[in-house]
């Protein structure tokens, strides 16, 4: 067949539909998927744990290969002073510690770690064809043994990194190093065709070595697909956490973590009424000292502001419900803390309170614009749960409370004060024993955009 005949019947091959699944994983494996720089960071550190593991492994063998070579050292008549195998085995755990040494600094180069394949195999063959030297006797006697087997173990020992390449070098290298064992057993060695002589006598049977060689072959090959399958579903799922990671840093912290251990897909409409205390905040003065600013540094003012903010509000607490620009709804009652949540709302307003005036007190040593922190309160029955459409959801609160709140806050002004609260969530927090100081009530309250009058208590 030539060249062009056999171009032409791969093509051919190539194009029927049964061909195409091992295109597909002949390419991953060829050209696995890159994944983001971060999320590679994450394998290679995955694979810097699993770089010591393997030399531990080795280490381990050698210990159990001088133990085994001391107890059967008496089996063998050795014709030689020299013993190369426990020097080999010493001189090999040596180098395994050394590379120990360096998976823990995490200095593994691609270069060092197929260096380390070459040595590793090249170790093994030479500690079998030692054994025709140490005991003068001859070479086709290791190809009746079972130290091939440990060749298999060495390749396996690659896949525990999750890299093709190196299962591929290892194995291809056991290849050619027992090839290697075979061509220089068989020329002292009679050749033979019939299996039981070659079982029964130091000849060579060059079919029954093939099946070694293609028993390497399968094994790397099966190994290697099974690394690179496995390597695609560690990169997807490095993938899949960095992002649910990331994604969860939109969500509070409980809501994340009711996604987390939903055991259904949570869906549209999935919710629980249950009572919680609402606390708005709202940031006064923003639309002036923003109003020159350039949006990068708007952006700024804000983080300064809910960082300073929302650390109190969580401890105390409070789950974040939204950022509604200079504005922030937090529920508290609607986490795992319950039966407390009107007295843990009140509970963060001192706080919340003095971190406002230090903030003031900077920037007006900084000759900025004055910044202040007007708070609302109400309590009342909420659902708490899911609300969008299709793939693009929202965890959240509604209801009457949640309304009132963000009124409150703009009724504040009307009251000139900061923090004003429902007399109704003053009641709650009394009854769960937290103490409500307030400057003074206000009856009937006429709030705008609420149904009816509200009685209300100005905290401060």
């Amino acid at each position: 067949m030539t060249l062009a005949e056999f171009s032409e019947n791969w093509r051919a091959f190539a194009a029927r539909p049964f061909a195409e699944p091992l295109k597909r994983v002949a390419s991953e494996i060829l050209y696995p998927p890159a994944p983001p720089a971060r999320v590679l960071s994450a394998i290679r550190a995955a694979e810097s744990v699993s770089e010591i593991l393997v030399a531990w492994v080795q280490l381990a063998g050698v210990a159990f290969f001088l133990l085994l070579y001391a107890a059967s050292h008496g089996a063998f008549d050795m014709r030689m002073g020299l013993e190369p195998v426990p020097v080999a085995l010493t001189a090999y755990g040596a180098f395994v510690a050394w590379r120990l040494n360096r998976a823990y600094a995490d200095d593994l180069s691609p270069r060092l770690l197929s260096i380390s394949a070459v040595v590793d195999v090249t170790v093994l063959m030479l500690l079998i064809w030692s054994f025709t030297l140490q005991y003068d006797a001859p070479a086709a006697l290791y190809l009746k043994g079972p130290t091939l087997y440990y060749a298999f173990i060495l390749i396996s020992l690659r896949a525990l990194r999750f890299d093709p390449a190196h299962v591929l070098l290892t194995g291809g290298l056991a290849i050619v190093g027992w090839f290697a064992l075979v061509v220089i057993a068989a020329r002292d060695a009679p050749a033979t065709t019939d299996y039981p002589a070659y079982m029964t006598s130091l000849s060579v049977l060059w079919g029954a070595e093939a099946e070694k060689l293609v028993a390497l072959l399968g094994v790397t090959l099966v190994l290697a697909l099974g690394v690179s399958r496995a390597r695609t579903l560690l990169t997807r799922t490095a993938v899949e956490e960095t992002a649910a990671r990331d994604l969860s840093r939109f969500l509070d912290s409980s809501a994340a973590k009711r996604v987390r251990s939903s055991l259904a897909e949570l869906q549209a409409g999935d919710g629980e009424l249950k009572p919680a205390t609402i606390m708005f905040l709202d940031l006064r003065g923003f639309s002036v000292a923003s109003a020159s600013l350039p949006p990068k540094e708007v952006i700024a003012l804000l983080y300064e502001y809910q960082s300073r903010f929302v650390p109190l509000i969580e401890a105390a607490g409070g789950s974040v419900d939204k950022f509604l620009g200079d504005g922030i709804l937090v529920s508290f009652g609607t986490g795992e803390r319950h039966g407390s949540e009107a007295a843990d709302a009140f509970g963060a307003v001192p706080g919340l309170i003095k971190v406002s005036n230090q903030w003031a007190e900077e920037r007006r040593r900084a000759g900025l614009p004055k910044l202040g922190v007007a708070i609302a309160i109400t309590h009342g029955d909420v659902v708490h749960g899911v609300i969008g459409y299709d793939d693009r959801l929202e965890f959240t609160v509604i209801g009457d409370a949640v309304n009132l709140a963000a009124k409150l806050e703009k009724h504040a002004k009307i009251e000139n004060c900061s923090v004003i609260a429902t007399r109704a969530a003053v009641e709650h927090a009394r009854a769960q024993g937290a103490e409500v100081p307030f400057l003074r009530e206000s009856r009937n309250a006429d709030v705008d955009g609420a149904a009816e009058p509200v009685d209300l208590v100005i905290v401060a």
